[in-house]
């Protein structure tokens, strides 16, 4: 007791005041109490569905071997094992010219694949612009980087390193519950993709350059000049076999994020340090329905954690850490505007960690952001190139304004981001509560351990030096993610830091029977969130593909839960029916995904080009020469999604005069060849349909027109929700 005492004493000389112990574990009980009882009087665990979830014969069909499922699979995961093992490979000998002293072999494997990653995208980028994006040159590119890997690792052999020593009941139980949603999100990540925004970009936009087989202009898509560093591992795995791969890949990177938690832990602190931060993080609701999507986040995360990790290992004599954090925050970017949030944090830590200003500060600073910026520029350049605007859609104002940019609706776009609407303190300072309480958009579920345990931050003083790194790094993603959205995904790069600052003061230090039983608290927190993922991933249905219960098509082609007005139908007959250099005009439906002809598409928040070359024709003959001028042969129509996209984002501005202008084409070039009705309940829900663009000669021959689902439906419906 004494000693502890005197380790107390000793800190408060070095730090100056700190917030006795005592007092801030008082305050976390308390705050605590009051969080969760809040929490969970709104998100209530049913043990109903609990049971459901966990009946376990309706996932027997996975082990009937007559499917080849289970194979399937396997070899799925397989090739993504290859598929890292090439970036293993490609990351480990490009980082011998940094002249690292690796801790262990963790630590070795996780920077060798996040370095690696990156290197494969610009690879990727560069065959994209070399117009090279064909199978053959990505599957040697794959051989090359296993055989040097191999080769490598025969004359210099990874050292293996046991992480860990004997494990207590906690420990196991943790263990257990984080290989649990590990194998969950596994099973997602094996499902058909349903996430809206990789269906209309991050998985589209990739499926684009693959069927041009180069990097292609998504003319109506401004989301596709968004930087794509992830887009493009997310190419290779199309290219590979399909999207199934790309998904393992994100996928890949949120396990890889607990990976890097665990080795910075067993460099800094324990073992138990990292399977708690790794718990804490991992099963956060979010970050697991974004591990089984196709989306930024994961991989946003992963380069964050190891831009964050270069950082704590930075000292004078191993300056080269301080530049591989400019790499892989420059990665960060790359993924995601909002990876300039950690290139920030970086930043902010980096110069905690200096603690005093001097030329070599302001050296290092210009040196970090330069490489990080050459990181970033390719898509930068590409923006100006398409755009005129290295930073489209943002800035449009101070650069060549785009024909096709709707302002007004990249207007929405932003405010859509910041559900507050107009910033002001009173929402600022509410905001983790709201947050945590489901009460803004998109935040439903969320972990309650952050706003609970957040008190832990007034430990600061007393936190060994490498964690302020970490609080540091939290607290400016925090305040630079608040005063800019209230989208919590966001957020999630500060996520694995977070977790780390919990951990490291659950499991180390004094009153240990107190934090025992927050221990206990922590874990069936962590076990809840888990459950709640379980639950959203059950009633969205993808398990159904997986366990062969029902097929890719069946699932795709109804409407469920986060999948609106099921597409896929159109797209197979499309890409079983259409002659392979067909054009399809999208109308009502961003969603390109899962085509494998040309689509000309327009998402949510841009221009519909459709009513543009409406607006600009004076006669339906005149707007067939327009699509005929941009070789579109054929059109898809999603009703429902047309009503809804209709209603919501103004997709359709039509006018007397365009509109009066489509229904003259309509009548007399337009064909029916397929069409699908959806039934809910047994009632009508919605349309897809197919249609071809008759030639002249064709058109001048007396024919029936086909059904007018914009004029009949989706515009008279669309007034009524006005």
């Amino acid at each position: 007791m004494k000693k502890s005492k005197l380790k107390i004493d000793k800190q408060k000389q070095q730090n100056g005041f700190v917030f006795p112990s005592w007092a801030i574990w008082s305050v976390t009980v308390v705050w605590g109490y009051i969080v969760l009882k809040n929490y969970y009087s709104i998100f209530k665990p049913n043990l109903k569905t609990l049971g459901i979830m966990l009946s376990f014969d309706q996932y027997l069909g996975i082990f009937d071997l007559s499917n080849l499922l289970i194979f399937k699979h396997l070899f799925n995961i397989l090739v993504t094992a290859v598929f890292l093992f090439s970036a293993f490979a490609a990351g480990r000998i490009l980082l011998k010219r940094f002249g690292i002293k690796w801790f262990n072999s963790l630590e070795e494997i996780v920077f060798s694949v996040g370095f690696g990653l990156g290197f494969i995208a610009y690879l990727i980028f560069i065959m994209g612009i070399l117009k090279v994006l064909y199978i053959l040159p990505v599957i040697i590119m794959i051989v090359l980087l296993c055989v040097i890997g191999i080769l490598d690792i025969r004359k210099n052999p990874v050292k293996m390193t046991v992480l860990y020593g004997k494990l207590s009941l906690i420990d196991i139980l943790a263990l257990v519950l984080l290989s649990v949603a590990i194998l969950l999100n596994l099973m997602g990540a094996l499902s058909p993709e349903i996430f809206y925004d990789s269906l209309v970009y991050h998985l589209a936009v990739p499926n684009y350059y693959k069927l041009y087989h180069k990097i292609a202009d998504m003319k109506y898509i401004f989301y596709s000049n968004l930087p794509m560093v992830h887009g493009m591992l997310y190419t290779a795995g199309l290219i590979i076999k399909d999207e199934i791969i790309s998904k393992l890949i994100n996928y890949s990177a949120g396990v890889l994020s607990c990976f890097v938690l665990f080795s910075i832990a067993v460099r800094y602190f324990n073992f138990r340090v990292g399977l708690l931060a790794s718990l804490i993080f991992y099963t956060v609701t979010h970050v697991m329905i974004s591990s089984w999507s196709c989306g930024t986040e994961m991989m946003l995360t992963f380069f964050g954690i190891l831009s964050l990790y270069s950082i704590m290992n930075y000292t004078a004599e191993e300056k080269n850490w301080l530049f591989l954090s400019a790499i892989f925050a420059g990665l960060a970017m790359g993924v995601k505007y909002t990876g300039l949030f950690v290139a920030l944090g970086i930043l902010a830590v980096y110069i905690f960690l200096e603690k005093k200003f001097s030329l070599k500060l302001l050296k290092n600073i210009f040196i970090w952001g330069l490489i990080s910026s050459v990181i970033v520029m390719p898509w930068l350049v590409k923006n100006y190139i398409y755009k005129k605007n290295p930073v489209y859609p943002f800035m449009s104002n101070n650069f060549s304004k785009d024909t096709y940019s709707d302002y007004e609706k990249l207007k929405h776009f932003t405010i859509e981001t910041r559900q507050f609407g107009k910033l002001e303190i009173k929402n600022w300072i509410k905001h983790p509560w709201l947050i945590t309480m489901g009460k803004v958009p998109n935040s439903e579920n969320f972990t309650p351990l952050f706003l609970f345990l957040l008190p832990l931050i007034l430990f600061f003083g007393k936190s060994p030096t490498v964690l302020k790194y970490g609080i540091v790094y939290f607290m400016v993603i925090w305040i630079t993610w608040s005063f800019s959205s209230t989208m919590i995904r966001f957020m999630m790069p500060a996520f694995p830091a977070a977790g780390l600052i919990i951990a490291y003061h659950l499991k180390t230090g004094y009153y240990k029977s107190l934090k025992t039983i927050l221990f206990w608290v922590v874990l069936v927190c962590c076990g809840v969130s888990v459950y709640w993922a379980g639950w959203i991933y059950y009633i969205q249905g993808g398990w159904q593909v997986v366990v062969g219960k029902q097929s890719k098509k069946d699932f795709l082609s109804t409407t469920h839960s986060s999948y609106p007005y099921g597409y896929y139908a159109a797209m197979e007959f499309i890409n079983k029916n259409l002659p392979g250099d067909s054009k399809v005009l999208f109308i009502g439906d961003g969603r390109s995904f899962y085509i494998e002809r040309i689509p000309v598409v327009s998402s949510a928040q841009d221009m519909t080009p459709l009513v543009e070359w409406a607006k600009s024709s004076k006669t339906g003959d005149e707007l067939y020469e327009k699509l005929k001028d941009e070789q579109i042969t054929h059109i898809f129509f999603n009703m429902g999604e047309a009503i809804r996209l209709g209603a919501s984002y103004r997709m359709f501005p039509w006018n007397e005069k365009s509109l009066n202008v489509y229904n003259e084409f309509w009548k007399k070039y337009v064909k029916e060849i397929f069409t699908k009705d959806e039934m809910i309940n047994g009632n009508f829900a919605n349309r897809v349909a197919v249609y071809e663009i008759l030639s002249e000669k064709e058109a001048i021959i007396p024919h029936t027109p086909p059904f007018n689902l914009m004029t009949e439906i989706v515009v008279k419906n669309i007034n009524l929700q006005k």
